[in-house]
Protein backbone atom coordinates (compact mmCIF):
# COMPACT_ATOMS: atom_id res chain seq x y z
CA UNK A 1 0.00 0.00 0.00
CA UNK A 2 1.27 3.30 -0.95
CA UNK A 3 1.82 5.61 1.95
CA UNK A 4 -0.47 8.48 0.61
CA UNK A 5 -3.11 5.88 0.68
CA UNK A 6 -2.61 4.47 4.21
CA UNK A 7 -1.94 8.33 5.83
CA UNK A 8 -5.52 9.03 3.97
CA UNK A 9 -6.87 5.93 5.78
CA UNK A 10 -5.46 6.66 8.96
CA UNK A 11 -6.78 10.15 8.74
CA UNK A 12 -10.59 9.08 8.07
CA UNK A 13 -9.91 6.76 11.93
CA UNK A 14 -8.54 10.17 13.35
CA UNK A 15 -11.59 12.49 12.23
CA UNK A 16 -14.04 9.58 13.45
CA UNK A 17 -12.24 9.81 16.75
CA UNK A 18 -12.44 13.42 16.95
CA UNK A 19 -16.34 13.53 16.05
CA UNK A 20 -16.50 10.84 18.88
CA UNK A 21 -15.21 13.01 21.86
CA UNK A 22 -17.10 16.18 20.58
CA UNK A 23 -20.14 13.82 20.01
CA UNK A 24 -19.81 12.54 24.08
CA UNK A 25 -18.77 16.53 24.76
CA UNK A 26 -22.38 18.06 23.29
CA UNK A 27 -24.41 15.22 23.44
CA UNK A 28 -24.06 14.97 27.37
CA UNK A 29 -23.26 18.36 28.04
CA UNK A 30 -26.43 19.26 26.00
CA UNK A 31 -28.45 17.26 26.91
CA UNK A 32 -29.75 16.61 23.75
CA UNK A 33 -31.56 13.89 22.30
CA UNK A 34 -29.36 11.26 20.73
CA UNK A 35 -32.08 9.84 18.01
CA UNK A 36 -32.63 13.58 16.05
CA UNK A 37 -29.00 14.61 17.08
CA UNK A 38 -28.22 11.52 14.54
CA UNK A 39 -31.00 12.18 12.49
CA UNK A 40 -30.25 15.27 11.78
CA UNK A 41 -26.36 14.66 11.20
CA UNK A 42 -27.62 12.13 8.58
CA UNK A 43 -29.64 14.56 6.84
CA UNK A 44 -27.55 17.61 6.27
CA UNK A 45 -24.23 15.37 5.38
CA UNK A 46 -26.41 13.63 2.61
CA UNK A 47 -28.29 17.09 1.87
CA UNK A 48 -24.99 18.70 1.46
CA UNK A 49 -22.96 15.95 -0.87
CA UNK A 50 -25.98 15.63 -3.17
CA UNK A 51 -25.77 19.28 -3.65
CA UNK A 52 -21.84 18.75 -4.26
CA UNK A 53 -22.99 16.33 -6.71
CA UNK A 54 -25.36 17.77 -8.46
CA UNK A 55 -23.91 17.81 -11.83
CA UNK A 56 -23.96 13.99 -11.74
CA UNK A 57 -26.95 12.15 -13.22
CA UNK A 58 -29.49 10.64 -11.07
CA UNK A 59 -32.85 10.11 -10.22
CA UNK A 60 -34.10 10.67 -6.78
CA UNK A 61 -35.56 7.04 -7.18
CA UNK A 62 -32.22 5.64 -6.53
CA UNK A 63 -33.44 6.78 -2.39
CA UNK A 64 -36.05 3.74 -2.77
CA UNK A 65 -34.21 0.76 -4.80
CA UNK A 66 -33.46 -2.26 -2.60
CA UNK A 67 -30.02 -2.00 -2.36
CA UNK A 68 -30.17 1.67 -0.55
CA UNK A 69 -33.09 0.89 1.42
CA UNK A 70 -31.12 -2.58 2.65
CA UNK A 71 -28.00 -0.65 3.34
CA UNK A 72 -30.03 2.39 5.20
CA UNK A 73 -31.86 -0.08 7.67
CA UNK A 74 -28.57 -1.58 8.10
CA UNK A 75 -27.12 1.76 9.43
CA UNK A 76 -29.84 2.01 12.07
CA UNK A 77 -29.39 -1.08 12.90
CA UNK A 78 -25.90 -0.40 13.44
CA UNK A 79 -26.64 2.76 15.68
CA UNK A 80 -29.15 1.10 17.36
CA UNK A 81 -26.84 -1.73 18.34
CA UNK A 82 -24.03 0.50 19.63
CA UNK A 83 -26.35 2.60 21.55
CA UNK A 84 -27.30 -0.69 23.07
CA UNK A 85 -23.76 -2.00 23.89
CA UNK A 86 -23.16 1.63 25.58
CA UNK A 87 -25.68 1.12 27.88
CA UNK A 88 -23.44 -1.84 29.79
CA UNK A 89 -20.03 -0.30 28.68
CA UNK A 90 -17.84 2.94 29.32
CA UNK A 91 -17.38 4.70 25.27
CA UNK A 92 -13.53 3.30 25.72
CA UNK A 93 -14.42 -0.04 26.08
CA UNK A 94 -16.57 0.05 23.59
CA UNK A 95 -14.18 1.44 21.20
CA UNK A 96 -11.56 -0.90 22.02
CA UNK A 97 -13.79 -3.79 21.72
CA UNK A 98 -14.67 -2.50 18.33
CA UNK A 99 -11.90 -3.83 16.69
CA UNK A 100 -13.46 -7.22 16.89
CA UNK A 101 -14.71 -6.02 13.13
CA UNK A 102 -11.09 -6.67 12.02
CA UNK A 103 -11.59 -10.57 13.20
CA UNK A 104 -14.84 -10.28 11.13
CA UNK A 105 -13.82 -8.93 8.43
CA UNK A 106 -11.05 -11.41 8.01
CA UNK A 107 -13.07 -14.13 8.65
CA UNK A 108 -16.04 -12.81 6.06
CA UNK A 109 -13.63 -11.92 3.76
CA UNK A 110 -12.01 -15.58 3.61
CA UNK A 111 -16.16 -17.15 2.75
CA UNK A 112 -16.30 -14.32 0.12
CA UNK A 113 -13.24 -14.62 -1.30
CA UNK A 114 -12.75 -17.84 -0.76
CA UNK A 115 -8.88 -16.76 -0.16
CA UNK A 116 -7.40 -16.78 3.49
CA UNK A 117 -5.72 -13.82 5.16
CA UNK A 118 -2.27 -13.67 4.00
CA UNK A 119 0.38 -15.20 5.80
CA UNK A 120 2.24 -11.91 7.39
CA UNK A 121 -1.76 -11.37 8.78
CA UNK A 122 -2.14 -14.14 10.93
CA UNK A 123 0.47 -12.89 13.65
CA UNK A 124 -1.26 -9.74 13.84
CA UNK A 125 -4.63 -11.75 13.84
CA UNK A 126 -3.78 -14.10 16.36
CA UNK A 127 -2.81 -11.06 18.90
CA UNK A 128 -5.81 -8.81 18.15
CA UNK A 129 -7.88 -11.99 19.36
CA UNK A 130 -5.53 -12.69 22.30
CA UNK A 131 -6.04 -9.00 23.18
CA UNK A 132 -9.63 -8.32 22.61
CA UNK A 133 -10.58 -12.01 24.74
CA UNK A 134 -8.14 -10.46 27.38
CA UNK A 135 -10.13 -7.29 27.34
CA UNK A 136 -13.75 -9.39 27.36
CA UNK A 137 -12.53 -11.54 30.62
CA UNK A 138 -11.45 -8.14 32.56
CA UNK A 139 -15.19 -6.96 32.05
CA UNK A 140 -17.56 -7.44 34.53
CA UNK A 141 -20.55 -9.53 34.00
CA UNK A 142 -23.21 -7.02 33.03
CA UNK A 143 -20.03 -5.97 30.05
CA UNK A 144 -20.36 -9.27 28.38
CA UNK A 145 -24.09 -7.27 27.61
CA UNK A 146 -23.01 -4.90 26.11
CA UNK A 147 -20.46 -7.14 23.71
CA UNK A 148 -22.59 -9.27 22.50
CA UNK A 149 -24.93 -6.00 21.21
CA UNK A 150 -21.17 -4.58 20.06
CA UNK A 151 -20.76 -8.02 18.35
CA UNK A 152 -24.07 -7.53 16.63
CA UNK A 153 -23.39 -4.61 14.87
CA UNK A 154 -19.45 -4.51 13.87
CA UNK A 155 -20.96 -7.75 11.65
CA UNK A 156 -23.43 -5.34 10.65
CA UNK A 157 -20.86 -2.95 10.19
CA UNK A 158 -18.42 -5.55 8.23
CA UNK A 159 -21.69 -6.47 6.12
CA UNK A 160 -22.48 -2.97 5.19
CA UNK A 161 -18.47 -2.36 4.04
CA UNK A 162 -18.57 -5.64 1.46
CA UNK A 163 -21.71 -4.06 0.28
CA UNK A 164 -20.25 -1.12 -0.58
CA UNK A 165 -17.10 -2.82 -1.55
CA UNK A 166 -18.95 -4.47 -4.14
CA UNK A 167 -21.24 -1.77 -5.28
CA UNK A 168 -20.76 -0.70 -8.72
CA UNK A 169 -21.02 2.97 -8.01
CA UNK A 170 -18.87 2.97 -5.20
CA UNK A 171 -16.25 2.12 -8.02
CA UNK A 172 -16.84 5.42 -10.30
CA UNK A 173 -13.84 7.86 -10.54
CA UNK A 174 -16.11 10.88 -11.25
CA UNK A 175 -16.25 12.78 -7.82
CA UNK A 176 -19.67 14.35 -8.84
CA UNK A 177 -21.02 10.93 -9.07
CA UNK A 178 -18.93 9.31 -5.94
CA UNK A 179 -20.23 12.84 -3.75
CA UNK A 180 -24.02 12.01 -5.18
CA UNK A 181 -23.86 8.27 -4.37
CA UNK A 182 -23.21 8.83 -1.00
CA UNK A 183 -25.41 11.82 -0.25
CA UNK A 184 -28.51 9.39 -1.33
CA UNK A 185 -27.06 6.51 1.08
CA UNK A 186 -26.81 9.09 3.89
CA UNK A 187 -30.37 11.02 3.10
CA UNK A 188 -31.89 7.05 2.71
CA UNK A 189 -30.14 6.46 6.10
CA UNK A 190 -32.19 9.86 7.73
CA UNK A 191 -35.50 8.62 6.10
CA UNK A 192 -34.94 5.00 7.80
CA UNK A 193 -34.17 6.60 11.31
CA UNK A 194 -37.20 8.40 11.32
CA UNK A 195 -39.53 5.39 10.03
CA UNK A 196 -38.01 3.31 12.98
CA UNK A 197 -38.27 5.49 15.28
CA UNK A 198 -41.45 6.51 14.70
CA UNK A 199 -42.13 2.52 14.87
CA UNK A 200 -39.93 2.34 18.38
CA UNK A 201 -42.85 5.77 19.75
CA UNK A 202 -45.71 4.09 18.89
CA UNK A 203 -44.74 0.95 20.01
CA UNK A 204 -43.45 2.49 23.54
CA UNK A 205 -40.27 1.98 22.88
CA UNK A 206 -39.29 5.06 23.64
CA UNK A 207 -40.74 8.45 23.30
CA UNK A 208 -42.17 9.48 19.41
CA UNK A 209 -40.85 12.00 17.17
CA UNK A 210 -43.92 13.01 17.13
CA UNK A 211 -45.22 13.23 20.53
CA UNK A 212 -46.16 17.06 21.97
CA UNK A 213 -43.79 16.38 24.93
CA UNK A 214 -41.00 14.77 23.51
CA UNK A 215 -39.52 18.01 21.97
CA UNK A 216 -37.25 16.25 19.90
CA UNK A 217 -36.16 19.12 17.48
CA UNK A 218 -37.32 22.19 18.88
CA UNK A 219 -33.87 23.04 20.53
CA UNK A 220 -31.88 24.91 18.25
CA UNK A 221 -28.66 23.36 19.81
CA UNK A 222 -29.18 20.46 18.23
CA UNK A 223 -29.50 21.94 14.90
CA UNK A 224 -26.77 24.14 15.16
CA UNK A 225 -24.32 21.13 16.44
CA UNK A 226 -25.57 18.29 14.31
CA UNK A 227 -26.06 20.10 11.02
CA UNK A 228 -22.29 20.99 12.04
CA UNK A 229 -21.45 17.65 12.84
CA UNK A 230 -22.96 16.53 9.77
CA UNK A 231 -20.69 18.94 7.48
CA UNK A 232 -17.44 18.71 9.10
CA UNK A 233 -17.49 15.29 10.40
CA UNK A 234 -20.50 12.55 8.92
CA UNK A 235 -20.21 13.85 5.16
CA UNK A 236 -16.62 14.04 4.77
CA UNK A 237 -15.73 10.71 6.96
CA UNK A 238 -18.51 8.81 5.01
CA UNK A 239 -17.30 9.80 1.72
CA UNK A 240 -13.53 9.06 2.37
CA UNK A 241 -14.45 5.95 4.19
CA UNK A 242 -16.26 4.65 0.99
CA UNK A 243 -13.19 5.84 -0.95
CA UNK A 244 -10.78 4.39 0.84
CA UNK A 245 -12.86 0.75 0.92
CA UNK A 246 -12.72 0.78 -2.82
CA UNK A 247 -8.77 2.17 -3.07
CA UNK A 248 -7.41 -0.67 -0.43
CA UNK A 249 -10.19 -3.41 0.19
CA UNK A 250 -12.65 -3.45 2.91
CA UNK A 251 -10.13 -5.20 5.28
CA UNK A 252 -7.64 -2.50 4.72
CA UNK A 253 -9.98 -0.45 5.51
CA UNK A 254 -11.09 -2.20 8.85
CA UNK A 255 -7.49 -2.56 9.71
CA UNK A 256 -6.70 1.61 9.49
CA UNK A 257 -10.39 1.80 11.33
CA UNK A 258 -9.02 -0.19 14.21
CA UNK A 259 -6.44 2.64 15.18
CA UNK A 260 -9.36 5.18 15.80
CA UNK A 261 -9.40 3.46 19.47
CA UNK A 262 -6.29 5.12 20.05
CA UNK A 263 -6.36 8.16 18.27
CA UNK A 264 -9.80 8.51 20.50
CA UNK A 265 -7.74 7.56 23.82
CA UNK A 266 -4.95 10.44 23.28
CA UNK A 267 -8.06 12.78 22.72
CA UNK A 268 -9.61 11.79 25.35
CA UNK A 269 -6.17 12.43 27.93
CA UNK A 270 -5.17 15.64 26.31
CA UNK A 271 -9.17 16.91 26.60
CA UNK A 272 -9.12 15.53 30.28
CA UNK A 273 -5.97 17.15 30.97
CA UNK A 274 -7.56 20.89 29.87
CA UNK A 275 -10.96 19.85 31.94
CA UNK A 276 -12.65 19.59 29.52
CA UNK A 277 -14.03 15.84 29.98
CA UNK A 278 -13.53 12.94 32.05
CA UNK A 279 -10.33 11.18 31.88
CA UNK A 280 -10.59 7.80 30.31
CA UNK A 281 -10.64 4.90 33.26
CA UNK A 282 -9.89 1.58 32.59
CA UNK A 283 -8.67 -1.59 34.88
CA UNK A 284 -4.73 -2.79 34.90
CA UNK A 285 -6.24 -5.95 33.22
CA UNK A 286 -8.34 -3.98 30.10
CA UNK A 287 -5.02 -1.42 30.01
CA UNK A 288 -2.57 -4.54 29.41
CA UNK A 289 -5.28 -5.84 27.23
CA UNK A 290 -5.80 -2.34 25.16
CA UNK A 291 -1.82 -2.33 24.68
CA UNK A 292 -1.92 -5.75 23.23
CA UNK A 293 -4.48 -4.75 20.78
CA UNK A 294 -2.81 -1.43 20.04
CA UNK A 295 0.50 -3.72 19.22
CA UNK A 296 -1.40 -6.05 16.86
CA UNK A 297 -2.92 -3.15 15.01
CA UNK A 298 0.47 -1.48 14.17
CA UNK A 299 1.72 -5.12 13.19
CA UNK A 300 -1.41 -5.23 10.79
CA UNK A 301 -1.27 -1.48 9.56
CA UNK A 302 3.14 -2.33 9.00
CA UNK A 303 2.07 -5.60 7.22
CA UNK A 304 -0.08 -3.39 4.94
CA UNK A 305 1.93 -0.92 4.30
CA UNK A 306 5.22 -3.25 3.09
CA UNK A 307 3.05 -5.88 1.47
CA UNK A 308 0.48 -3.71 -0.33
CA UNK A 309 -3.74 -4.07 0.44
CA UNK A 310 -4.90 -7.04 0.05
CA UNK A 311 -8.62 -7.33 -1.03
Amino acid sequence: MRGSLLALALGNSLLWALYLLLTRHVVSGAALNAWAYTLVQLLSAGLILLWLGRRAAGSWLELLSPWTVGYAFIRVAINGATAASVVWLAVTQSTLLSTVSVLIGAGSGWWLTRHPPARRDWPGLALLAAGIVAFALALTPEGWHGLAWLVISESLAVTGSWMISYHPRNRLSDLAQRSRFTGEILVAASLALIVVWSVLGFCGVVTSPWASAGDAFGRYELWLYATLAGLVFRAPGTWLGFWTINHTGVQTYLIALAAMPFFAIALEGAAAHLGWVAPPHLSFAEWIAAGVILVATAWLIAGRLKAGAAP
